[in-house]
């Protein structure tokens, strides 16, 4: 979970970097469609785990492990990240997607288990959720800046602890293949 909400984090990052480049007006009026009037709870349960359990069904189970028997690993998390950036409809969160349809095709690969992707996948998207509620909170508070900071670091050092220990993963069950 740590880790996904480290890779939103990243990516939201970046996308606000293109973001100078790209029209987000479309991006904003459609999450503001689905999240205006919800409450913050019933957001985390329908955003943060249904649609991530769902998503990963569809698009590493089915799509990804699918590609992965005809192509190499990173063609076929490529492709099926770019289907899932495809899929969330708008150019922003085309982009948003597409990186972390792909870093979750590869957490699921190293880790041989779907179950990996679909927590990271949560976290991404219940960080995403928590983030846009309490961020403008964070800045009116009198250490804000330095308390986002630190959240900030925290989720740098969870993102390289995770990619260590899922690379020890990784090269374990390549190991026990070669056996």
């Amino acid at each position: 979970l740590l880790m996904g909400a480290g890779f939103a984090q990243f990516a939201n990052m970046l996308v606000n970097i293109l973001g100078s480049f790209l029209n987000a007006d479309a991006y904003q009026e459609s999450m503001s469609q689905m999240t205006d009037g919800k409450s913050l709870l019933f957001l985390i349960v329908c955003m943060g785990i249904i649609a991530p359990l769902a998503e990963e069904m569809i698009f590493r189970w089915l799509i990804y492990l699918r590609l992965r028997d005809w192509m190499k690993l990173p063609v076929a998390a490529v492709i099926s990240g770019v289907v899932f950036g495809i899929y969330h409809g708008n150019i922003v969160q085309g982009i948003y997607a597409s990186i972390l349809g792909t870093a979750f095709a590869w957490i699921l690969e190293m880790s041989g288990n779907i179950y990996s992707s679909m927590l990271l996948h949560m976290g991404a998207n219940i960080w995403s959720l928590l983030i846009t509620e309490y961020a403008l909170d964070l800045f009116s508070m009198k250490y804000g800046v330095q308390i986002l900071i630190l959240i900030y670091l925290i989720l740098l050092a969870g993102v390289v602890c995770c990619l260590t220990h899922f690379e020890k993963v990784y090269s374990v069950r390549k190991k026990k293949r070669m056996i």
